[in-house]
């Protein structure tokens, strides 16, 4: 430690805890023993540990604050709050304070030179922000694979979406549907890619014939109305549907329906992102629990590791997904 200021983390170590245990015996939080927070208070005074923020930057040439960047098209989806808020519930732990980077931030500006690191959930491949921050000196977290011609980031959390998409079409497949249809995201993500893969693996492997169609995050309930309209209007012997983008699977409910069919018997429907919505509908509808808070726990996680230097560059973390069956998917009816 010769040369440079105690971290949080040194006290953790010293104290014999973890980093969060840390940070909330210090700021006399968390449920723990008298005497765990004395040994964690004993630690950081033996280490002469600052833990105000505004007195730790002024020995690190730090500002204690990190930049979360999700594109402005996404905000209103329950997924990224969800993503945001397990990112801050983070930085609580870890003693940093997190800023929402506006839209129109240009990577001119001069916000880099104010914020110490930089999260970007879903990047795109068209995105200057994110290639800006890439290209910057501070260290950038990705959530969810960047695209492959960007500056690599220091590191990923990502969850496998192959995998995801192939557990909602065995499911379906369990359940009777011999020719699901996809409403996925355009391959502009990464997430997107890798469904879009997924679905037309599996349809091959099954010798079923695909129906997939594509969509945007940023396209409106007006235009994907009138593709989901499209779709349920010539079924062509489709038997079950997944939607990709958040709140696709509800415009499908609507339309099937309106259409005289009856979702969880003449149409499978199922969800690729779960949201609470989807569970108190009638029907229920089945979806993937992506642990979206958890994506950006580990997110920030990473991104404090970057600046303590506890963790590698290159580090890669794989937050698991889980599929939660509802009413929508209990069988295709039979004649």
């Amino acid at each position: 430690m010769a040369g440079r200021a105690a971290t949080l983390q040194d006290v953790a170590e010293l104290a014999g805890v973890s980093r969060a245990t840390a940070s909330l015996g210090l700021r006399d939080r968390g449920r723990m023993s008298a005497a765990t927070r004395a040994r964690i208070r004993a630690a950081a005074a033996e280490l002469d540990y600052v833990a105000n923020a505004t007195a730790r930057s002024l020995r690190t040439s730090r500002s204690g604050t990190v930049g979360l960047y999700v594109p402005d098209h996404t905000l209103s989806f329950r997924y990224y709050m969800d993503v945001a808020f397990g990112a801050v519930e983070r930085a609580q732990a870890e003693d940093v304070l997190v800023t929402l980077m506006p839209a129109a931030y240009s990577p001119r500006s001069g916000i880099p030179r104010h914020l110490d690191g930089f999260i970007v959930i879903d990047p795109t491949d068209d995105d200057p922000v994110v290639a800006g921050l890439l290209d910057g000196d501070a260290p950038v977290v990705s959530g969810e694979l960047p695209p492959p011609a960007m500056t690599a980031p220091f590191g990923v959390v990502h969850s496998d979406h192959v995998v995801g998409i192939r557990t909602i079409l065995d499911h379906l497949w369990e359940q009777g549907s011999r020719r699901p249809a996809a409403i996925l995201a355009d391959r502009a993500m990464a997430w997107g890619r890798q469904t879009q893969d997924g679905y037309a693996a599996w349809c091959r492997e099954r010798g079923v014939e695909p129906r997939l169609v594509e969509t945007s995050t940023r396209m409106t309930f007006a235009e994907l109305g009138t593709q989901v309209a499209a779709l349920v209007e010539d079924l062509d012997g489709v038997d079950a549907v997944i939607g990709g983008v958040e709140g696709t699977v509800l415009v499908v409910a609507e339309a099937i329906a309106a259409a005289g069919l009856r979702v969880g018997e003449d149409l499978l429907l199922a969800a690729y992102v779960d949201s609470d919505s989807l569970a108190v509908v009638q029907p229920s509808i089945t979806a993937l629990d992506l642990q979206p808070r958890e994506f950006g726990r580990q997110c920030m996680r990473l991104l404090a590791g970057a600046l303590d230097g506890s963790i590698e560059p290159g580090t890669s973390v794989e937050v698991p997904t889980r599929l939660v069956v509802r009413e929508s998917t209990r069988a295709v009816a039979v004649g």
